[in-house]
């Protein structure tokens, strides 16, 4: 006599994403907190508190990205990145390596792309145990870590929102304009149907979507 068992597929339970923006400003208020009751400016900071309070800062730099960029918020996190780069300027690119690793990536020379051996030669010639100070942006420029290249597109853009805020144009729009290159934007039209404009001659292109693949068209019965 065979018995036959039944399975049944039940939905199993889904874990809300952390908030990681959260997480890592408490990590950084905590320190700067901390910081702060200790000593009297940034430069006295010690070692491990200087290095805590820039790996949650860029982290929480980096998280931001999905928040609010009203011209407050923005205003809020450009002053954050100034503080934060003014704590990565007192490191040196020894120190600096603690924190953020180089990418251990490989490229051929005749391919001109910045890898880690560019990276140490960068800082060969820079001084391993000089403090990076003014250079910092020079610095994170060459520096090659996956988390400080998320951190300079994050920078570059509250700087370039900010911009257009102030002049209705960010940098990119700017430099195009400049080049004799034609921008578009995109707008949103009656019936919630969007279209293209030309900033430079004023055409408009509507936005044609693409049919999804599970709808084809049936022909009427006469």
């Amino acid at each position: 006599m065979s018995s036959k068992s039944h399975l049944k597929v039940i939905d199993g339970i889904k874990k809300e994403k952390p908030d990681y923006y959260v997480l890592y400003s408490k990590i950084f208020i905590n320190e700067l907190q901390k910081a702060s009751d200790k000593y009297k400016t940034a430069a006295e900071y010690d070692k491990d508190t200087l290095k805590k309070l820039i790996w949650s800062g860029v982290k929480m730099i980096i998280a931001s990205e999905s928040r609010s960029n009203n011209k407050e918020g923005l205003e809020s996190k450009f002053s954050l990145v100034t503080f934060i780069n003014s704590l990565l300027a007192l490191l040196t690119p020894r120190e600096f390596q603690n924190i953020f690793p180089i990418n251990k990536v490989y490229y051929a020379e005749e391919d001109y792309w910045k890898d880690y051996f560019y990276t140490r030669r960068y800082i060969e010639c820079f001084g391993e145990d000089k403090v990076i100070g003014e250079e910092i942006d020079e610095f994170l420029w060459e520096y090659q870590n996956w988390t400080i290249s998320h951190y300079m597109l994050e920078m570059m853009g509250i700087a370039s929102d900010l911009r257009k805020l102030e002049t209705g144009k960010s940098f990119m729009e700017e430099f195009i304009e400049e080049q004799g290159l034609p921008s578009y934007t995109m707008h949103d039209g009656v019936g919630g149907k969007q279209y293209i404009k030309n900033s430079q001659t004023g055409e408009v292109t509507k936005v044609k979507k693409p049919r999804p693949r599970y709808l084809r068209v049936v022909e009427n019965e006469k």
